[in-house]
């Protein structure tokens, strides 16, 4: 009976890991922090496998280990977040992965399920829908996550989400209202989304930061909203998106005069009073202010847009006004720049001729003649 004990060096230190050939598959059984302890976990193996109990020893599914590590991931997650593992893992990983064995899992079958992911049909017979390349990919993201861990854990030797190639994700064209757009739609909206409608196209807010906006969080002395909160309608209010989402957002005179006028409406609230909510405690619902942007926008005669498209408008505005990407970055509450220029470069009107022209006039000393570089004889 072969059995072996193989050596591996970590960041943790090394390890040991007992080795046996059992019925034509060859298995590694834990892994040990000295060679003793290893050869004693296979001399116990090598006793099972003779008295006929090694399925004891049986390694556990992906399925089970997937139990064991949600049950300590979920615990670090926002309520949203955790929803959509949860979602992910039952609906697109565990059906074609729960089953194999944890240690069995190669690349290849991490490649094969990416390409039985892009044929699902997630709509019905009569309409067929198939899972989009950003959706696949976070699925990905998430096994490669639980994989990691396994290999931290040291229950497989290595994660098998390797060399894994993705279906490649379109780039949208960003659809966004011009301001003309936008006083049309908030002439067809009613109260109080108008007013939030306003706040997201004249702020660049996201919709749960405004849902969580209360009217301490406006501060008309010194023309800012200060962001520090979001609603979710699963994880109620909680810390922004990022931490780069905790923000000041100046505030443009038109969203504030708008904004006391709001704050008239509503009797000159208290500091923790909501601005957009019936009863003064909860935000208005997600759905139904998505429901009243989608009537305002049909009856203004506008294309269709979504409610996040309000945000591309700041964006596009404040561009279009000369704003830098870097202030437009804090403004947005994106984590760099580099995610605001890639999001809006497109966006940006830049015309070069100007500073051709001045450039010139630096490299030729304002004569505007071309420059005659000296060649040097050969020697």
């Amino acid at each position: 009976m072969s059995g072996h004990i193989r050596r591996r060096e970590i960041e943790s230190g090394t390890r040991y890991y007992p080795v046996l050939d059992v019925d034509g598959r060859r298995r590694t059984f834990g892994s040990f922090d000295t060679k003793r302890d290893a050869e004693a976990k296979l001399r116990v193996v090598r006793r099972k496998v003779a008295d006929g109990t090694i399925d004891e020893e049986k390694p556990i599914t992906f399925a089970e280990f997937y139990e064991r590590w949600f049950n300590a991931k979920g615990k670090s997650l926002k309520p949203s977040t955790r929803i959509s593992y949860e979602q992910a893992f039952r609906d697109h990983i565990l059906p074609y992965l729960g089953k194999k064995r944890l240690r069995d899992l190669k690349p290849r079958d991490i490649q094969v399920w990416i390409g039985e992911l892009g044929e699902k049909n997630v709509g019905t017979k009569e309409e067929k829908r198939y899972l989009s390349p950003a959706s696949i990919s976070r699925c990905y993201r998430y096994l490669r996550a639980c994989l990691k861990q396994a290999e931290a854990w040291e229950d497989i030797d290595k994660c098998p989400c390797r060399s894994i190639d993705l279906p490649r994700e379109a780039k949208e064209e960003i659809s966004f209202l011009e301001p003309g757009e936008i006083m049309l739609l908030l002439d067809s909206a009613d109260e109080p989304e108008r007013t939030l409608f306003a706040t997201l196209a004249l702020s660049g807010l996201r919709l749960g930061e405004g849902l969580g906006l209360a009217w301490r969080h406006v501060n008309f002395q010194d023309n800012a909203i200060i962001v520090e909160r979001a609603w979710s309608p699963t994880g109620g209010l909680q810390e922004p998106k990022t931490a780069s989402s905790r923000r000041a957002v100046p505030l443009m005179p038109a969203l504030a005069d708008i904004l006391r006028e709001h704050y008239q409406r509503q009797g000159s609230p208290g500091p923790d009073v909501l601005l957009f909510s019936f009863s003064g405690s909860r935000p208005l619902d997600h759905g139904n202010v998505r429901r009243e942007f989608y009537r305002a926008n049909e009856a203004a005669g506008l294309k269709r847009v979504t409610i996040h498209s309000l945000r591309h408008s700041y964006a596009s505005l404040m561009l279009a006004c000369g704003a830098s990407i870097k202030a437009l970055q804090c403004a947005l509450g994106h984590a760099s720049a580099t995610m605001t220029l890639n999001t809006y470069s497109h966006l940006i009107q830049e015309d070069l001729a100007g500073s051709l022209m001045r450039a010139n006039a630096v490299v030729t000393g304002g004569s505007g003649k071309v420059i005659q570089l000296e060649q040097r004889a050969a020697q």
